[in-house]
């Protein structure tokens, strides 16, 4: 059974580059990422119309590169939603809009096998090498080597982070700029006092209870800053972006050339 990239590098104390690949379902761009040596690629279910069956397709390219397919689910479809990703082979999920601590083990009840929670047991998927791998021996595997991201992105978490972040069975809290800032009335400033001091309470509380956390950058010099208060977990640049501005780039430099 396949090992997490991401959590080995958690583990060991090293910094995840993540890239955004959800322009299009693209299991053949997921396969490039990996091949570059992308830690892993962030599938986004909750702003794209992905079917579960393009995502599966996705997952699958990114096993075929060799690198760790986390995937933001759609947090209001259902008990099946998170760990239909994981059945097919993705490395974690990123949940949404988690702002309180009956969220939180909501999250971690669907997600994680017993002990630690009440997903559905499934064998024949390949996140257990197509049953090949005996079913106790898979259940301790996915509990241990898949991830649960949740996304802190409402004001209101910020008071209930201690709450929250007890809670066991998940590994990594994932700040969202945008809607936080928004949620703030401070969008997009994220250089403003109050979303700087709300990373810190998050980076404090990660610190406390043991999970490691991150967020979406722009460039390796912005996480390196993150670095220092302790965040490992960074998205950096997107398919949709790549493209964008490699469009850009040609017709500057057609331009510079022929007027």
């Amino acid at each position: 059974m396949r090992r997490s990239k991401i959590l080995e590098k958690l583990r060991a104390g090293k910094p995840v580059l993540l890239n955004n690949v959800s322009l299009s379902p693209n299991p053949l761009g997921v396969e490039i990422a990996g091949k570059a040596g992308i830690d892993g690629v962030w599938i986004d279910m909750e702003h794209r119309p992905f079917s579960q069956r393009e995502v599966a397709e996705m997952i699958a390219g990114a096993r075929l590169g060799d690198t760790d397919a986390m995937v933001r689910i759609r947090k209001g479809e259902g008990y099946t939603s998170f760990f239909r990703p994981l059945e097919d082979g993705a490395a974690g999920i990123m949940v949404p809009h988690v702002a309180s601590r009956a969220e939180t083990e909501w999250v971690v009840r669907n997600s994680k096998y017993p002990p630690i929670g009440r997903r559905g047991v499934e064998n024949v998927m390949p996140d257990a090498d197509l049953s090949f791998a005996g079913t106790l021996e898979y259940m301790e595997h996915a509990n241990r080597e898949t991830f649960v991201a949740i996304q802190i992105e409402d004001v209101e978490a910020l008071d209930v982070l201690d709450e929250m972040l007890a809670v066991k069975g998940w590994e990594i809290v994932f700040i969202g700029p945008a809607d936080l800032t928004a949620s703030m009335g401070i969008t997009l400033q994220l250089e403003h006092p109050k979303f700087r001091d709300a990373v810190q309470k998050i980076a404090d509380a990660a610190a406390r209870h043991g999970k490691w956390w991150g967020l979406p950058v722009a460039n390796a010099q912005a996480a390196a800053k993150y670095a220092e208060k302790g965040a490992r977990f960074f998205n950096i640049g997107s398919d949709f972006g790549y493209l964008k501005q490699g469009f850009l780039n040609a017709r500057a430099e057609f331009d510079k050339v022929f007027g």
